[in-house]
């Protein structure tokens, strides 16, 4: 009779030992313990770029702050003061930006709330701290004058399509660079937008991921843009990058901002960034009569609310250039009414 096989092994024993997953005991498990375990185990849907920012966090911030701290001995204050830290700079080259806090202060929120979920911890101490106001910098897109000097600058040059193309759709650098012949539809005259090219600092390599907001969107060409790719797509693979450089490769964003940035120091503009032929684009749609509703979806942002947050004072100016418009428009009728009071008193 044949031995029984051995008896298989425990399927979480199993699984832990696959997963390479900490054990923890929440009465002697430390704060950065927890945050780590919090990664490996409850963070699994996160982007290689996201889930690298995540770890500098955990281990260029809390370690260096909380170092060995239980997790349950973490209180609010604790938190508060971790974050008034930031705001000053103390034992950092710089104080941090206000944006840059609430990302950290976030990272420790997930965390600490899968803590209390998980029955660690009674309550989150990272919720109610005061964050620093984020102050959003207005968008700083072309002037006409400026338009017309870019324009005029890069006439030859070997990246030129490439910024028309960007001020003609708005698109992000990353997806820009990321763009294959199979987005484009020659027939139905519209480009697809599914993907973007970034470079994932975990593998050192340029990979394709999901859009900043995950959705998908499909835009309609102006004939220009059109133009554009109808040049570029001709005798290339669907898989093909659109925009290549010399040696048949996807440009990388340092090529393209250097070769942007000279152009702008060239007309006066040093400040101007290559996001901001994107700002730009925005402006002229909604100077063209764009609704914003679908300048929100062109752009790709979650939200109407969000484009009419960032781009409301341009609306501001134009409903202000509205009004001027139609005062000067209803003079003439003013002229006329006051011309016959004058005939009827005459008589």
């Amino acid at each position: 009779m044949k031995k029984k096989a051995k008896k298989e092994q425990d399927v979480l024993e199993y699984m832990r030992s696959i997963s390479n997953i900490p054990r923890y005991e929440p009465m002697k498990t430390t704060l950065i313990e927890w945050c780590e375990y919090w990664l490996s185990t409850r963070a699994n849907n996160l982007k290689d770029s996201t889930r690298s920012s995540y770890e500098y966090v955990i281990n260029n911030h809390f370690k260096r702050v909380f170092k060995d701290m239980k997790l349950e001995d973490l209180t609010a204050d604790d938190v508060q003061l971790f974050i008034n830290s930031l705001i000053i700079g103390y034992q950092i080259p710089e104080p941090l930006n206000a944006k840059t806090i609430k990302n950290i202060h976030g990272v420790l929120h997930k965390a600490l709330s899968v803590a209390v979920t998980q029955g660690c911890v009674p309550f989150n101490a990272a919720q109610g701290t005061v964050l620093p106001n984020i102050e959003r910098t207005p968008p700083t897109p072309l002037t006409d004058a400026q338009i017309i000097k870019f324009f005029e600058r890069i006439k030859y040059h070997e990246k030129r399509d490439i910024f028309i193309f960007a001020l003609l759709t708005g698109l992000r650098e990353s997806e820009i660079i990321g763009l294959t012949v199979n987005c484009f539809d020659k027939e139905g005259r519209t480009l697809k937008v599914y993907r973007q090219c970034v470079y994932n600092d975990r593998k050192h390599i340029y990979e394709f991921t999901s859009l900043k907001n995950s959705k998908m969107r499909v835009l309609s060409l102006t004939q220009q843009a059109y133009d554009i790719l109808d040049k570029y797509c001709v005798n290339q693979g669907t898989e093909d990058f659109i925009f290549k450089n010399r040696d048949g490769r996807h440009f990388t964003p340092a090529a393209i901002y250097n070769s942007f940035k000279k152009v702008m120091r060239s007309i006066g503009c040093p400040n101007v960034r290559f996001h901001d032929l994107r700002h730009t684009h925005a402006v002229l749609s909604l100077k063209a009569g764009i609704d914003i509703k679908t300048l929100q979806y062109n752009m790709g942002h979650y939200s109407a609310a969000f484009t009419l947050d960032v781009y409301g004072h341009c609306l501001d100016e134009m409903r202000i250039h509205g009004a001027e418009q139609l005062s000067n428009y209803m003079n003439r009728f003013e002229v006329a009414t006051s011309s016959n009071d004058n005939d009827n008193n005459n008589k």
